[in-house]
């Protein structure tokens, strides 16, 4: 008897050998996504000095980076005329104008919402207009204004700034450049260079 349990107990073994392993947990669904890796919802900071799970100090105080942003203006426009014309024959056309709106000196503000549409398909455009009686809302800071002239802006505030004046008018002029910031040569310069030549030494 004790034979036959021994044997019994190797086949029982055996069979416990070949039959295969029992999981512990189910198998993944592979549709399902992965689980989370041991790290999720810890901060990490590479920079020395932080304390681990805090947030980092900001070295910067001040203003924050969404602060700075403009305001966004959703205001409609205020549509004065519309002119079956192409933009650029909204008047003459003002080099000076122009010139100074180009460098900041005579904008419209960017919340004047008073236009004037152009429908031609050639230049079909809206320019802001700032008319004599709303001058609050022109930035001239070389007085170039005019009391009784109209103005139309394209792409005020920017490098590609044109200024129209309504009507025909005489354009302003940009003033010639005289003379030339270098000092004039003297006629000693030569001179005085090649004594300062002569006077180094000899090697």
């Amino acid at each position: 008897m004790v034979g036959g349990g021994r044997a019994a107990g190797v086949l029982l073994w055996a069979m416990l050998a070949m039959a295969p392993a029992v999981q512990a947990k189910p198998p993944l669904n592979p549709e399902d996504p992965p689980p989370d890796p041991p790290e999720t919802g810890r901060l990490a900071h590479p920079d020395p000095g932080h304390v681990p799970a805090l947030p980092p100090v900001d070295r910067l105080p001040g203003v924050g980076p969404f602060e700075r942003l403009p305001s966004i203006d959703e205001s409609k426009d205020v549509v004065v005329a519309v002119r079956k014309k192409p933009f650029w024959q909204a008047g003459t056309f003002d080099p000076v104008l122009s010139n100074a709106c180009a460098l900041g000196d005579f904008v419209t503000t960017p919340t004047n919402r008073m236009v004037v549409r152009f429908t031609d398909s050639a230049g079909a455009a809206a320019l802001q207009v700032v008319v004599p009686t709303h001058r609050h809302l022109l930035y001239d800071a070389r007085s170039l204004a005019k009391p009784n002239e109209t103005y139309f802006f394209r792409n005020t505030n920017l490098p590609t700034c044109q200024v129209w004046i309504e009507g025909r008018v005489t354009p302003r002029k940009l003033d010639p450049v005289r003379g030339t910031s270098v000092p004039k040569p003297s006629p000693n310069a030569l001179k005085k260079k090649k004594q300062a030549i002569r006077s180094w030494p000899n090697q």
